[in-house]
């Protein structure tokens, strides 16, 4: 817990750099005509979204999750509202 109240502490740039430095890349979904970028960090998940979808850009929105099983939830919502 206390990992995500220091992550959420950080600036944009710092929190995108704990992503790619320590975090790992779960992979990508189209959410809203729009590629999000998911990552888990220790003992919790992101999901980013970045300008022009590329991930070398600076982020638009960053939402952090407690737990694998919060992320997994928010994802299976996500997926059902898509249909």
């Amino acid at each position: 817990m206390f990992r995500k109240l220091y992550f959420k502490c950080l600036s944009a740039k710092s929190k995108i750099s704990a992503l790619r430095d320590k975090g790992t890349m779960l992979g990508t979904r189209i959410k809203n005509g729009r590629k999000a970028y998911l990552f888990l960090l220790r003992d919790f998940c992101a999901e980013v979204i970045f300008q022009n979808d590329n991930m070398e850009m600076h982020p638009e929105k960053i939402t952090t999750f407690s737990s694998v099983s919060e992320f997994n939830s928010y994802l299976e919502r996500e997926f059902r509202s898509a249909f």
